[in-house]
């Protein structure tokens, strides 16, 4: 049997931050591909401490719904699922760790995505530039730098007279960017797990954003959803844990 578990942060403050974990898991669940789909949680219940006891399967898959490497894909989820590498054997259990989905070859296509359902039916005008919304962080280069190789890969595939990024707590800074954007139309879009106040709140207050299209300074810019938020981050997953089962056949 084969199990796989989708460990999110969560968060008590905000009952959005899973709903996307419990979405993906369903829609993953109804193509059979698992025996068991398992969700669990660092700041909510149900908790990953205990989560492998909760699954009867041998061959486990456990695939972080992050953005990132950082703090909690290298040191928490490990620490508190008794893992010490890509592969771990618990009991009976062989337990294989993949890497953060931001990182992972596919996400581009889910962003590109994202983009297009925001886009349909709308024409752009002129130049067009795709900004990437992260958070960011000074004490972690490694959560602007998924940001920057997102649109790196994005960017080779001209498909935007611009490719760039934007933070909310690094350089370059979000509004900044769209401010000297060299285009008639910015598309926005948050490279985030889930909905929450920087993506509802804090970012469309920081650039007077009033919808999905806003008209500013002689440009048209277009917000959409976190990507994380995506159907297609579902697919995502799967990839990635076929993608850990495959690397990490050689050390089993």
């Amino acid at each position: 049997m084969r199990a796989l578990i989708i460990v999110g942060h969560g968060s008590h403050l905000n009952e959005d931050s899973s709903l996307p974990v419990y979405e993906h898991a369903a829609r993953i669940r109804e193509t059979g591909e698992f025996d068991e789909v398992v969700e669990c949680f660092w700041k909510e219940e149900p908790s990953m401490r205990h989560v492998l006891d909760t699954v009867e399967s041998e061959e486990v898959f456990v695939v972080p719904a992050f953005i990132s490497e950082g703090y909690f894909t290298q040191q928490v989820i490990p620490r508190e699922l008794g893992l010490d590498g890509d592969v771990t054997r618990i009991g009976d259990k062989t337990v294989r760790y993949a890497g953060p989905l931001g990182t992972f070859e596919g996400m581009p296509d889910v962003i590109l995505e994202r983009v297009e359902d925001l886009m349909r039916g709308r024409e752009t005008k002129g130049r067009t530039a795709l900004v990437l919304l992260g958070h960011g962080t000074d004490l972690n280069k490694n959560s602007g730098g998924v940001i920057y190789l997102n649109a790196r890969r994005i960017g080779e595939r001209d498909l935007y007279d611009e490719v760039g990024v934007g933070f909310l707590d690094q350089e370059p800074e979000i509004g900044s960017v769209v401010e000297n954007a060299d285009a008639d139309d910015v598309i926005l879009i948050p490279v985030f797990i889930a909905e929450g106040w920087h993506t509802r709140e804090t970012i469309p207050e920081d650039l007077g954003l009033t919808g999905e299209v806003t008209h500013m300074d002689g440009k048209r810019v277009f917000y959409g959803a976190p990507v994380g938020t995506h159907p297609s981050m579902a697919n995502l997953i799967v990839a990635r844990a076929r993608e850990t089962e495959q690397r990490t056949n050689q050390v089993v």
